[in-house]
Protein backbone atom coordinates (compact mmCIF):
# COMPACT_ATOMS: atom_id res chain seq x y z
CA UNK A 1 0.00 0.00 0.00
CA UNK A 2 2.71 2.38 0.55
CA UNK A 3 4.19 1.92 -2.64
CA UNK A 4 0.35 2.97 -3.88
CA UNK A 5 0.58 6.09 -1.91
CA UNK A 6 3.29 7.05 -3.53
CA UNK A 7 1.61 7.66 -7.00
CA UNK A 8 -0.55 10.05 -4.98
CA UNK A 9 2.00 12.43 -5.05
CA UNK A 10 2.76 11.98 -8.52
CA UNK A 11 0.69 13.85 -11.65
CA UNK A 12 -1.29 12.56 -14.19
CA UNK A 13 1.11 13.24 -16.40
CA UNK A 14 3.87 11.05 -14.79
CA UNK A 15 1.28 8.32 -13.90
CA UNK A 16 0.33 8.22 -17.49
CA UNK A 17 4.34 8.22 -18.48
CA UNK A 18 4.72 5.27 -16.59
CA UNK A 19 2.02 3.32 -18.00
CA UNK A 20 2.85 4.10 -21.14
CA UNK A 21 6.41 3.00 -20.02
CA UNK A 22 5.81 -0.31 -18.37
CA UNK A 23 2.54 -1.21 -20.47
CA UNK A 24 3.99 -0.34 -24.08
CA UNK A 25 7.30 0.45 -24.40
CA UNK A 26 8.81 -2.35 -22.56
CA UNK A 27 6.88 -4.84 -23.37
CA UNK A 28 7.10 -3.77 -27.24
CA UNK A 29 11.47 -3.55 -26.90
CA UNK A 30 11.52 -7.10 -25.26
CA UNK A 31 9.20 -8.90 -27.89
CA UNK A 32 10.79 -6.94 -30.91
CA UNK A 33 14.27 -7.86 -29.61
CA UNK A 34 13.70 -11.03 -29.39
CA UNK A 35 12.32 -11.22 -32.83
CA UNK A 36 15.50 -9.14 -33.59
CA UNK A 37 18.01 -11.22 -32.30
CA UNK A 38 15.92 -14.66 -33.92
CA UNK A 39 16.24 -12.56 -37.29
CA UNK A 40 19.59 -12.14 -36.50
CA UNK A 41 20.79 -15.72 -35.70
CA UNK A 42 19.19 -16.93 -38.67
CA UNK A 43 21.10 -13.89 -40.56
CA UNK A 44 24.21 -15.13 -39.57
CA UNK A 45 23.63 -18.80 -40.12
CA UNK A 46 22.46 -18.07 -43.54
CA UNK A 47 25.36 -16.35 -44.71
CA UNK A 48 28.18 -18.38 -43.24
CA UNK A 49 26.27 -20.74 -45.58
CA UNK A 50 26.64 -18.63 -48.20
CA UNK A 51 30.02 -17.84 -47.60
CA UNK A 52 30.52 -21.51 -47.77
CA UNK A 53 29.25 -22.07 -50.96
CA UNK A 54 31.06 -18.38 -51.95
CA UNK A 55 34.67 -20.47 -51.58
CA UNK A 56 33.71 -23.96 -53.52
CA UNK A 57 32.49 -21.78 -55.91
CA UNK A 58 36.02 -19.53 -56.70
CA UNK A 59 37.94 -23.00 -56.07
CA UNK A 60 36.54 -24.71 -58.71
CA UNK A 61 36.51 -21.63 -61.05
CA UNK A 62 40.43 -21.08 -60.20
CA UNK A 63 41.07 -25.10 -60.49
CA UNK A 64 39.25 -24.46 -63.63
CA UNK A 65 41.60 -21.68 -65.03
CA UNK A 66 44.71 -23.32 -63.64
CA UNK A 67 44.03 -26.46 -65.15
CA UNK A 68 42.98 -25.16 -68.71
CA UNK A 69 46.28 -22.89 -68.79
CA UNK A 70 48.39 -26.22 -67.82
CA UNK A 71 46.63 -28.15 -70.37
CA UNK A 72 47.68 -25.52 -72.68
CA UNK A 73 51.68 -25.65 -71.08
CA UNK A 74 51.22 -29.61 -71.92
CA UNK A 75 50.33 -29.37 -75.67
CA UNK A 76 52.96 -26.83 -76.25
CA UNK A 77 55.52 -29.22 -74.66
CA UNK A 78 54.20 -32.13 -76.29
CA UNK A 79 54.14 -30.62 -79.99
CA UNK A 80 56.86 -32.02 -82.14
CA UNK A 81 57.06 -29.09 -84.74
CA UNK A 82 57.05 -26.57 -81.74
CA UNK A 83 60.02 -27.88 -79.89
CA UNK A 84 61.88 -28.85 -83.64
CA UNK A 85 61.62 -24.44 -84.00
CA UNK A 86 63.17 -23.90 -80.45
CA UNK A 87 65.56 -26.44 -80.70
CA UNK A 88 67.06 -26.10 -84.42
CA UNK A 89 70.11 -24.15 -84.93
CA UNK A 90 69.91 -21.96 -87.82
CA UNK A 91 72.82 -20.97 -89.87
CA UNK A 92 71.23 -17.55 -90.92
CA UNK A 93 68.29 -14.94 -90.08
CA UNK A 94 66.49 -15.85 -93.47
CA UNK A 95 66.94 -19.32 -92.73
CA UNK A 96 65.32 -18.58 -89.12
CA UNK A 97 62.26 -16.43 -90.97
CA UNK A 98 61.05 -19.12 -93.29
CA UNK A 99 60.95 -21.50 -90.37
CA UNK A 100 58.84 -18.66 -88.37
CA UNK A 101 56.59 -18.08 -90.64
CA UNK A 102 55.89 -22.06 -91.47
CA UNK A 103 55.15 -21.94 -87.82
CA UNK A 104 52.87 -19.28 -87.99
CA UNK A 105 51.03 -20.85 -90.80
CA UNK A 106 50.34 -23.96 -88.99
CA UNK A 107 48.71 -21.92 -86.19
CA UNK A 108 51.19 -23.74 -83.80
CA UNK A 109 51.04 -20.82 -81.30
CA UNK A 110 47.89 -19.35 -81.98
CA UNK A 111 45.62 -22.61 -81.68
CA UNK A 112 46.44 -22.06 -77.99
CA UNK A 113 45.14 -18.82 -77.64
CA UNK A 114 41.38 -19.83 -78.32
CA UNK A 115 41.45 -20.28 -74.26
CA UNK A 116 40.01 -17.36 -72.23
CA UNK A 117 42.58 -18.27 -69.61
CA UNK A 118 45.42 -17.41 -71.38
CA UNK A 119 46.45 -14.05 -71.75
CA UNK A 120 50.42 -14.72 -73.00
CA UNK A 121 52.41 -17.18 -74.55
CA UNK A 122 55.99 -16.34 -73.82
CA UNK A 123 58.89 -19.35 -74.67
CA UNK A 124 62.58 -17.95 -72.65
CA UNK A 125 65.74 -20.19 -74.68
CA UNK A 126 69.09 -19.95 -74.38
CA UNK A 127 69.29 -20.58 -78.52
CA UNK A 128 70.88 -17.58 -79.74
CA UNK A 129 70.10 -18.34 -83.42
CA UNK A 130 66.33 -16.94 -82.68
CA UNK A 131 65.85 -13.55 -82.65
CA UNK A 132 63.10 -11.82 -80.29
CA UNK A 133 59.56 -11.66 -81.11
CA UNK A 134 55.93 -11.52 -79.39
CA UNK A 135 56.26 -15.04 -78.82
CA UNK A 136 59.64 -16.02 -78.65
CA UNK A 137 62.06 -14.17 -76.39
CA UNK A 138 66.08 -15.07 -76.01
CA UNK A 139 67.40 -15.49 -72.53
CA UNK A 140 69.66 -12.48 -71.41
CA UNK A 141 70.88 -11.49 -67.83
CA UNK A 142 68.01 -8.82 -67.67
CA UNK A 143 65.77 -11.60 -67.83
CA UNK A 144 67.63 -14.31 -65.49
CA UNK A 145 67.69 -10.81 -63.09
CA UNK A 146 63.66 -11.14 -62.79
CA UNK A 147 61.73 -12.20 -59.41
CA UNK A 148 59.58 -14.89 -61.38
CA UNK A 149 63.28 -16.82 -63.42
CA UNK A 150 64.60 -16.51 -59.87
CA UNK A 151 61.57 -18.04 -58.22
CA UNK A 152 61.49 -20.72 -60.99
CA UNK A 153 65.17 -21.50 -60.48
CA UNK A 154 64.70 -21.88 -56.55
CA UNK A 155 62.14 -23.46 -56.76
CA UNK A 156 63.79 -26.55 -58.76
CA UNK A 157 60.41 -28.44 -60.07
CA UNK A 158 59.10 -28.92 -63.72
CA UNK A 159 56.59 -26.30 -62.87
CA UNK A 160 56.17 -23.13 -61.01
CA UNK A 161 53.39 -20.80 -60.24
CA UNK A 162 54.61 -16.95 -59.93
CA UNK A 163 53.01 -13.93 -58.64
CA UNK A 164 54.46 -10.26 -59.53
CA UNK A 165 54.04 -7.13 -60.81
CA UNK A 166 55.19 -7.13 -64.55
CA UNK A 167 56.76 -3.21 -64.95
CA UNK A 168 57.30 -4.13 -68.18
CA UNK A 169 53.55 -3.96 -69.29
CA UNK A 170 53.42 -0.22 -67.92
CA UNK A 171 54.10 0.63 -71.63
CA UNK A 172 51.77 -1.67 -73.77
CA UNK A 173 48.07 0.20 -73.66
CA UNK A 174 46.74 -3.03 -73.88
CA UNK A 175 48.32 -4.91 -71.40
CA UNK A 176 44.94 -5.10 -69.51
CA UNK A 177 46.64 -4.98 -65.84
CA UNK A 178 50.22 -5.43 -64.37
CA UNK A 179 49.77 -7.87 -61.75
CA UNK A 180 51.03 -11.14 -63.14
CA UNK A 181 50.03 -14.98 -62.52
CA UNK A 182 52.18 -17.02 -64.79
CA UNK A 183 52.78 -20.95 -65.00
CA UNK A 184 56.24 -21.35 -65.56
CA UNK A 185 57.70 -25.07 -66.85
CA UNK A 186 60.97 -26.34 -68.47
CA UNK A 187 59.83 -27.80 -71.80
CA UNK A 188 61.32 -31.34 -72.56
CA UNK A 189 63.17 -30.34 -75.44
CA UNK A 190 65.64 -28.47 -73.39
CA UNK A 191 68.45 -30.81 -75.00
CA UNK A 192 71.62 -30.09 -76.68
CA UNK A 193 72.38 -28.14 -74.54
CA UNK A 194 69.54 -25.61 -74.80
CA UNK A 195 67.57 -24.52 -71.77
CA UNK A 196 63.81 -23.51 -72.68
CA UNK A 197 61.74 -22.07 -70.59
CA UNK A 198 57.72 -22.06 -71.23
CA UNK A 199 55.99 -18.79 -69.18
CA UNK A 200 51.92 -18.66 -70.07
CA UNK A 201 50.86 -15.57 -68.13
CA UNK A 202 46.86 -16.38 -66.49
CA UNK A 203 44.22 -13.89 -67.19
CA UNK A 204 44.07 -11.99 -64.52
CA UNK A 205 41.36 -9.98 -65.19
CA UNK A 206 38.91 -13.15 -65.88
CA UNK A 207 39.72 -14.67 -62.62
CA UNK A 208 38.93 -10.83 -60.65
CA UNK A 209 35.76 -10.59 -62.44
CA UNK A 210 34.50 -13.67 -61.25
CA UNK A 211 35.00 -12.67 -58.02
CA UNK A 212 33.73 -9.25 -58.41
CA UNK A 213 30.37 -11.04 -59.85
CA UNK A 214 29.91 -12.80 -56.66
CA UNK A 215 27.01 -11.43 -54.37
CA UNK A 216 27.70 -11.08 -51.13
CA UNK A 217 27.56 -8.79 -48.42
CA UNK A 218 31.34 -10.23 -47.44
CA UNK A 219 34.39 -9.55 -48.76
CA UNK A 220 36.57 -11.96 -50.83
CA UNK A 221 40.32 -12.60 -50.44
CA UNK A 222 42.71 -14.84 -52.20
CA UNK A 223 45.63 -14.43 -50.88
CA UNK A 224 49.41 -16.47 -50.86
CA UNK A 225 51.79 -16.09 -48.13
CA UNK A 226 52.72 -12.77 -49.10
CA UNK A 227 50.22 -10.60 -51.17
CA UNK A 228 46.48 -10.42 -51.97
CA UNK A 229 46.18 -12.14 -55.64
CA UNK A 230 42.57 -11.30 -55.70
CA UNK A 231 40.09 -9.28 -53.57
CA UNK A 232 36.66 -7.74 -54.69
CA UNK A 233 37.24 -5.37 -52.09
CA UNK A 234 39.86 -2.64 -53.84
CA UNK A 235 38.33 -0.17 -56.33
CA UNK A 236 40.91 -0.73 -58.87
CA UNK A 237 43.13 -3.11 -58.58
CA UNK A 238 44.03 -4.16 -61.86
CA UNK A 239 46.65 -0.77 -61.67
CA UNK A 240 47.78 -0.97 -58.38
CA UNK A 241 50.96 -3.60 -56.63
CA UNK A 242 49.46 -6.53 -54.84
CA UNK A 243 48.47 -5.50 -51.33
CA UNK A 244 50.33 -7.09 -48.23
CA UNK A 245 48.35 -9.77 -46.44
CA UNK A 246 48.16 -7.38 -43.80
CA UNK A 247 45.00 -5.54 -45.06
CA UNK A 248 43.31 -8.79 -43.91
CA UNK A 249 42.24 -8.62 -40.62
CA UNK A 250 42.09 -11.88 -39.11
CA UNK A 251 39.69 -11.34 -36.36
CA UNK A 252 36.98 -10.49 -39.15
CA UNK A 253 37.50 -13.01 -40.65
CA UNK A 254 34.35 -15.68 -40.75
CA UNK A 255 34.90 -18.48 -43.13
CA UNK A 256 37.92 -19.74 -44.33
CA UNK A 257 38.95 -22.31 -47.43
CA UNK A 258 42.16 -23.74 -48.97
CA UNK A 259 43.27 -24.13 -53.10
CA UNK A 260 45.82 -26.36 -53.60
CA UNK A 261 47.80 -26.03 -57.01
CA UNK A 262 49.07 -29.51 -57.17
CA UNK A 263 50.58 -29.03 -60.66
CA UNK A 264 53.18 -26.45 -59.03
CA UNK A 265 52.93 -27.63 -55.36
CA UNK A 266 51.29 -24.35 -54.48
CA UNK A 267 48.45 -23.46 -51.76
CA UNK A 268 46.66 -20.24 -51.68
CA UNK A 269 44.35 -19.30 -49.22
CA UNK A 270 40.54 -17.93 -49.57
CA UNK A 271 38.88 -16.24 -47.05
CA UNK A 272 35.67 -14.21 -46.31
CA UNK A 273 35.55 -11.53 -43.95
CA UNK A 274 31.73 -10.05 -42.68
CA UNK A 275 30.65 -7.05 -43.20
CA UNK A 276 28.03 -5.75 -40.54
CA UNK A 277 24.66 -7.73 -40.39
CA UNK A 278 21.42 -5.99 -41.45
CA UNK A 279 19.04 -8.30 -40.31
CA UNK A 280 16.52 -6.15 -41.17
CA UNK A 281 17.71 -6.87 -45.24
CA UNK A 282 15.22 -10.29 -44.92
CA UNK A 283 12.53 -8.56 -42.70
CA UNK A 284 9.97 -9.29 -45.48
CA UNK A 285 9.60 -12.62 -44.49
CA UNK A 286 8.49 -11.64 -41.01
CA UNK A 287 6.65 -8.62 -41.56
CA UNK A 288 3.21 -10.46 -41.29
CA UNK A 289 4.34 -11.39 -37.46
CA UNK A 290 6.15 -7.99 -36.80
CA UNK A 291 3.63 -5.61 -37.87
CA UNK A 292 1.03 -7.90 -35.83
CA UNK A 293 3.18 -7.19 -32.92
CA UNK A 294 3.43 -4.02 -33.59
CA UNK A 295 -0.25 -3.36 -33.70
CA UNK A 296 -0.76 -5.60 -30.03
CA UNK A 297 2.07 -4.14 -28.48
CA UNK A 298 1.80 -0.30 -29.57
CA UNK A 299 -0.42 1.09 -31.56
CA UNK A 300 -3.44 -0.22 -29.24
CA UNK A 301 -2.21 0.45 -26.42
CA UNK A 302 -0.76 4.22 -27.12
CA UNK A 303 -4.24 4.60 -28.80
CA UNK A 304 -6.16 3.53 -25.77
CA UNK A 305 -4.02 5.63 -23.24
CA UNK A 306 -3.98 8.49 -25.61
CA UNK A 307 -7.83 8.74 -25.79
CA UNK A 308 -7.71 7.94 -21.71
CA UNK A 309 -4.63 10.77 -21.39
CA UNK A 310 -6.87 13.74 -23.24
CA UNK A 311 -9.95 12.73 -21.17
CA UNK A 312 -8.41 13.52 -18.07
CA UNK A 313 -5.61 15.90 -19.07
CA UNK A 314 -7.85 18.24 -20.98
CA UNK A 315 -10.64 19.01 -18.37
CA UNK A 316 -7.80 19.21 -15.27
CA UNK A 317 -5.96 21.19 -17.06
CA UNK A 318 -9.06 23.31 -17.76
CA UNK A 319 -9.81 23.50 -14.48
CA UNK A 320 -6.13 24.50 -13.02
CA UNK A 321 -6.52 27.14 -15.89
CA UNK A 322 -9.84 28.82 -14.33
CA UNK A 323 -8.70 28.29 -11.00
CA UNK A 324 -5.67 30.30 -11.64
CA UNK A 325 -8.38 33.10 -12.77
CA UNK A 326 -9.90 32.87 -9.59
CA UNK A 327 -6.33 33.55 -8.19
CA UNK A 328 -6.66 37.19 -9.94
CA UNK A 329 -10.02 38.00 -9.15
CA UNK A 330 -11.89 36.79 -12.45
CA UNK A 331 -15.01 34.13 -11.21
CA UNK A 332 -15.66 32.71 -14.78
CA UNK A 333 -17.94 29.15 -15.15
CA UNK A 334 -16.07 26.11 -17.24
CA UNK A 335 -18.68 25.77 -19.86
CA UNK A 336 -17.52 21.94 -21.63
CA UNK A 337 -18.91 18.69 -21.39
CA UNK A 338 -18.42 18.15 -17.94
CA UNK A 339 -18.80 13.80 -18.18
CA UNK A 340 -19.77 11.90 -15.20
CA UNK A 341 -16.89 11.48 -13.68
CA UNK A 342 -14.90 12.33 -10.77
CA UNK A 343 -13.30 15.05 -12.98
CA UNK A 344 -17.18 15.97 -14.03
CA UNK A 345 -17.92 16.46 -10.25
CA UNK A 346 -15.39 18.78 -9.68
CA UNK A 347 -15.93 21.01 -12.28
CA UNK A 348 -19.53 20.81 -11.25
CA UNK A 349 -18.45 22.06 -7.85
CA UNK A 350 -16.49 24.55 -9.35
CA UNK A 351 -18.68 26.42 -11.22
CA UNK A 352 -21.47 26.20 -8.09
CA UNK A 353 -18.41 27.59 -6.11
CA UNK A 354 -17.82 30.16 -8.51
CA UNK A 355 -21.67 31.37 -8.82
CA UNK A 356 -21.68 31.41 -4.84
CA UNK A 357 -18.94 33.70 -4.51
CA UNK A 358 -19.72 35.52 -6.95
CA UNK A 359 -22.94 35.80 -5.18
CA UNK A 360 -21.13 36.70 -2.06
CA UNK A 361 -18.99 39.54 -3.74
CA UNK A 362 -22.31 41.39 -5.27
CA UNK A 363 -23.88 41.81 -1.51
CA UNK A 364 -20.43 42.57 0.01
CA UNK A 365 -19.56 45.03 -2.52
CA UNK A 366 -23.55 46.45 -2.26
CA UNK A 367 -22.94 46.82 1.57
CA UNK A 368 -19.19 48.62 1.05
CA UNK A 369 -20.75 51.12 -1.57
CA UNK A 370 -24.13 51.56 0.59
CA UNK A 371 -21.00 52.68 3.55
CA UNK A 372 -19.48 54.87 1.02
CA UNK A 373 -22.58 56.97 -0.34
CA UNK A 374 -23.32 57.53 3.81
CA UNK A 375 -19.60 58.49 4.34
CA UNK A 376 -19.73 60.91 1.32
CA UNK A 377 -23.19 62.31 2.42
CA UNK A 378 -21.03 62.70 5.77
CA UNK A 379 -18.32 64.93 4.81
CA UNK A 380 -20.57 66.44 2.29
CA UNK A 381 -22.80 67.45 4.76
CA UNK A 382 -19.64 68.57 7.06
CA UNK A 383 -18.26 70.71 3.95
CA UNK A 384 -21.84 72.34 3.41
CA UNK A 385 -21.81 73.23 7.19
CA UNK A 386 -18.29 74.89 7.03
CA UNK A 387 -19.02 76.58 3.62
CA UNK A 388 -22.19 78.08 5.76
CA UNK A 389 -19.78 79.43 8.68
CA UNK A 390 -18.14 81.98 6.54
CA UNK A 391 -20.08 84.78 4.66
CA UNK A 392 -18.04 84.84 0.91
CA UNK A 393 -19.70 88.13 0.29
CA UNK A 394 -18.74 89.68 3.46
CA UNK A 395 -14.98 88.35 3.30
CA UNK A 396 -15.04 89.21 -0.40
CA UNK A 397 -16.00 93.06 0.18
CA UNK A 398 -13.70 93.33 3.14
CA UNK A 399 -10.47 92.85 1.47
CA UNK A 400 -11.69 94.85 -1.70
CA UNK A 401 -12.16 97.85 0.88
CA UNK A 402 -8.66 97.33 2.27
CA UNK A 403 -7.82 97.17 -1.63
CA UNK A 404 -9.21 100.38 -1.88
CA UNK A 405 -7.86 102.12 0.82
CA UNK A 406 -4.39 100.85 -0.07
CA UNK A 407 -4.91 102.26 -3.74
CA UNK A 408 -5.51 106.02 -2.21
CA UNK A 409 -2.77 105.41 -0.06
CA UNK A 410 -0.78 104.54 -3.10
CA UNK A 411 0.35 101.33 -1.72
CA UNK A 412 -0.34 99.95 -5.04
CA UNK A 413 1.90 96.30 -4.52
CA UNK A 414 -0.27 95.78 -1.61
CA UNK A 415 -3.36 96.56 -3.34
CA UNK A 416 -2.11 93.74 -5.88
CA UNK A 417 -1.18 91.38 -3.88
CA UNK A 418 -4.99 91.94 -1.94
CA UNK A 419 -6.32 91.40 -5.58
CA UNK A 420 -4.79 87.73 -6.44
CA UNK A 421 -6.14 86.85 -2.82
CA UNK A 422 -9.24 87.72 -3.61
CA UNK A 423 -9.37 85.93 -6.88
CA UNK A 424 -7.84 82.80 -5.16
CA UNK A 425 -10.20 82.87 -2.74
CA UNK A 426 -13.00 83.38 -5.40
CA UNK A 427 -11.81 80.55 -6.72
CA UNK A 428 -11.62 78.20 -3.70
CA UNK A 429 -14.88 78.30 -2.15
CA UNK A 430 -17.22 78.73 -6.01
CA UNK A 431 -15.06 75.58 -7.23
CA UNK A 432 -17.98 74.46 -9.59
CA UNK A 433 -16.45 72.21 -12.30
CA UNK A 434 -13.98 69.47 -10.99
CA UNK A 435 -12.25 69.92 -14.70
CA UNK A 436 -10.60 73.18 -16.20
CA UNK A 437 -8.53 73.82 -18.94
CA UNK A 438 -4.93 74.61 -18.64
CA UNK A 439 -4.90 77.98 -19.54
CA UNK A 440 -6.72 78.88 -16.16
CA UNK A 441 -5.08 75.89 -13.96
CA UNK A 442 -1.73 78.21 -15.37
CA UNK A 443 -3.26 81.55 -14.26
CA UNK A 444 -4.67 80.14 -10.92
CA UNK A 445 -0.93 79.05 -10.68
CA UNK A 446 0.68 82.31 -11.37
CA UNK A 447 -1.69 84.25 -9.15
CA UNK A 448 -0.40 82.14 -6.08
CA UNK A 449 3.19 82.45 -7.03
CA UNK A 450 2.34 86.25 -7.27
CA UNK A 451 1.55 85.84 -3.54
CA UNK A 452 4.37 83.55 -2.95
CA UNK A 453 6.84 86.20 -4.31
CA UNK A 454 5.18 88.94 -1.89
CA UNK A 455 6.39 86.60 0.99
CA UNK A 456 9.54 85.84 -0.60
CA UNK A 457 10.92 88.55 -2.23
CA UNK A 458 13.43 88.31 -4.63
CA UNK A 459 14.65 85.44 -3.15
CA UNK A 460 12.17 83.60 -5.36
CA UNK A 461 11.60 83.73 -9.46
CA UNK A 462 8.74 81.62 -11.36
CA UNK A 463 8.87 80.90 -15.28
CA UNK A 464 5.73 79.25 -17.42
CA UNK A 465 6.52 77.70 -20.81
CA UNK A 466 3.38 76.56 -21.90
CA UNK A 467 2.40 74.93 -25.43
CA UNK A 468 -0.40 76.63 -27.22
CA UNK A 469 -2.26 73.77 -28.24
CA UNK A 470 -1.97 72.45 -24.82
CA UNK A 471 -4.25 75.30 -22.91
CA UNK A 472 -7.50 74.27 -24.01
CA UNK A 473 -7.08 70.80 -22.64
CA UNK A 474 -9.09 70.33 -19.40
CA UNK A 475 -7.30 68.91 -16.54
CA UNK A 476 -8.32 68.06 -12.43
CA UNK A 477 -8.74 71.55 -10.94
CA UNK A 478 -5.85 72.27 -8.64
CA UNK A 479 -3.83 69.24 -9.81
CA UNK A 480 -0.60 71.69 -11.11
CA UNK A 481 -0.83 73.88 -8.01
CA UNK A 482 -0.72 71.29 -5.66
CA UNK A 483 3.05 70.11 -6.91
CA UNK A 484 3.81 74.24 -6.90
CA UNK A 485 2.62 74.72 -3.63
CA UNK A 486 4.93 71.88 -2.11
CA UNK A 487 7.85 73.49 -4.29
CA UNK A 488 7.20 76.53 -1.98
CA UNK A 489 6.97 74.95 1.29
CA UNK A 490 9.42 72.18 1.14
CA UNK A 491 11.85 73.65 -1.74
CA UNK A 492 11.62 77.53 -1.17
CA UNK A 493 11.42 77.84 2.64
CA UNK A 494 14.17 76.03 3.09
CA UNK A 495 16.98 77.43 1.47
CA UNK A 496 18.67 81.05 2.07
CA UNK A 497 19.92 81.45 -1.63
CA UNK A 498 17.30 82.25 -4.30
CA UNK A 499 15.57 80.01 -6.48
CA UNK A 500 13.36 79.31 -8.74
CA UNK A 501 10.02 77.24 -10.07
CA UNK A 502 9.38 76.47 -13.47
CA UNK A 503 6.55 74.72 -15.03
CA UNK A 504 6.57 73.53 -18.24
CA UNK A 505 3.59 71.68 -20.39
CA UNK A 506 3.72 70.25 -23.83
CA UNK A 507 2.54 67.46 -26.18
CA UNK A 508 3.48 64.94 -29.17
CA UNK A 509 1.36 62.53 -30.99
CA UNK A 510 0.23 60.19 -27.98
CA UNK A 511 1.02 61.98 -24.69
CA UNK A 512 1.01 65.28 -22.46
CA UNK A 513 3.92 66.18 -20.51
CA UNK A 514 3.75 68.34 -17.28
CA UNK A 515 6.62 69.07 -15.62
CA UNK A 516 7.57 71.09 -12.18
CA UNK A 517 11.25 72.20 -11.42
CA UNK A 518 11.98 73.69 -8.93
CA UNK A 519 16.04 74.86 -7.33
CA UNK A 520 14.98 74.66 -3.53
CA UNK A 521 16.38 72.46 -0.93
CA UNK A 522 15.53 68.88 -2.30
CA UNK A 523 15.26 66.05 -0.26
CA UNK A 524 17.47 63.02 1.12
CA UNK A 525 17.72 59.91 -1.63
CA UNK A 526 15.66 58.05 1.88
CA UNK A 527 12.95 60.24 1.88
CA UNK A 528 12.60 60.02 -1.99
CA UNK A 529 12.27 56.48 -1.89
CA UNK A 530 9.96 56.12 0.72
CA UNK A 531 7.76 59.08 -1.36
CA UNK A 532 8.41 56.64 -4.63
CA UNK A 533 7.27 53.45 -2.36
CA UNK A 534 4.02 55.47 -1.60
CA UNK A 535 3.00 56.61 -4.75
CA UNK A 536 3.47 52.96 -6.00
CA UNK A 537 0.80 51.20 -3.23
CA UNK A 538 -1.54 54.26 -3.46
CA UNK A 539 -5.36 52.68 -2.74
CA UNK A 540 -8.34 55.07 -2.79
CA UNK A 541 -8.53 54.18 1.19
CA UNK A 542 -5.59 56.23 1.69
CA UNK A 543 -7.20 58.89 -0.03
CA UNK A 544 -10.36 58.73 1.87
CA UNK A 545 -7.88 59.39 4.91
CA UNK A 546 -5.97 62.14 3.56
CA UNK A 547 -6.29 65.89 5.74
CA UNK A 548 -5.38 68.31 3.22
CA UNK A 549 -4.77 68.33 -0.61
CA UNK A 550 -0.92 67.71 -1.11
CA UNK A 551 1.19 65.78 -3.42
CA UNK A 552 -0.53 62.18 -2.82
CA UNK A 553 -3.83 63.41 -3.08
CA UNK A 554 -3.66 65.13 -6.66
CA UNK A 555 -1.68 62.29 -7.36
CA UNK A 556 -4.10 59.68 -6.92
CA UNK A 557 -6.98 61.96 -8.45
CA UNK A 558 -5.27 62.40 -12.11
CA UNK A 559 -5.21 58.54 -11.93
CA UNK A 560 -8.49 58.26 -11.35
CA UNK A 561 -8.60 61.22 -14.50
CA UNK A 562 -6.93 58.89 -16.55
CA UNK A 563 -7.98 55.88 -15.68
CA UNK A 564 -4.26 54.19 -14.25
CA UNK A 565 -2.95 55.84 -17.66
CA UNK A 566 -0.73 58.23 -16.49
CA UNK A 567 3.20 57.95 -15.07
CA UNK A 568 4.40 59.73 -12.82
CA UNK A 569 8.28 60.41 -11.82
CA UNK A 570 9.72 62.21 -9.01
CA UNK A 571 13.45 62.92 -8.82
CA UNK A 572 15.63 65.03 -6.58
CA UNK A 573 18.69 66.00 -5.02
CA UNK A 574 19.89 67.27 -1.49
CA UNK A 575 20.26 71.33 -2.05
CA UNK A 576 19.40 70.73 -5.73
CA UNK A 577 16.05 70.86 -5.76
CA UNK A 578 13.01 68.61 -7.03
CA UNK A 579 11.33 67.90 -10.40
CA UNK A 580 7.73 65.86 -11.21
CA UNK A 581 6.95 65.04 -14.54
CA UNK A 582 3.66 64.18 -15.47
CA UNK A 583 2.95 62.13 -18.64
CA UNK A 584 -1.01 61.63 -19.47
CA UNK A 585 -1.91 59.41 -22.29
CA UNK A 586 -3.95 61.89 -25.03
CA UNK A 587 -6.37 59.10 -25.61
CA UNK A 588 -7.57 58.99 -21.61
CA UNK A 589 -7.63 63.33 -21.67
CA UNK A 590 -9.56 63.16 -24.82
CA UNK A 591 -12.28 60.75 -23.85
CA UNK A 592 -12.88 62.89 -20.19
CA UNK A 593 -12.61 66.23 -22.63
CA UNK A 594 -14.86 64.78 -24.69
CA UNK A 595 -17.43 63.87 -21.47
CA UNK A 596 -17.17 67.17 -19.54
Amino acid sequence: MKNVNVLDNCSIKSKLLIIQIFCVLIPMIVTNSIVYITIKNNEVREQKINMAYTIDRVKYNLEAVLNDCVLVSNHLNNDVAFNNFITKKYSNVLEYYEAYNSLLQNNAIDYYYNSQHVYQVTIYTDNDTITDSNNFIVLTPQIKNSDWYKKFCDNNKQMTIAVYYDNDKMDSPYSGTRRTISIIRKMDSSTNGCKNILKIDVDYNVILNEMLNEKMDGNLYIYNKKYILFSNVESNPRLNQFDTINHIKERAVKVKGSFNFKAANEEWDIAVTENAINPLSNIAEWKKILFGLIIFNLLLPTVIITLVSHSIRYRVGLLGVYLGKVENEEFNTIKCKNGKDEIGKLIRDYNLMVLRIKDLIEVVFKKNAEKQRLELGKKQAELKALQSQVNPHFLFNTLESIRMRSLIKGEDETAGIIENLSILLRKTINWGEDYITIEDEILFVENYLKLQKYRFGDKLSFGFCVMESCKIIKIPKLSILAFVENACVHGIEEVAHDASINITVYKDENNLFIEILDTGGGMEQEKLNLIREKLKNAKMDMLENSKSIGVFNTYMRLQMYCNNNMKFEIDSKLKEGTKITIQIYLDKLNQNNDVS
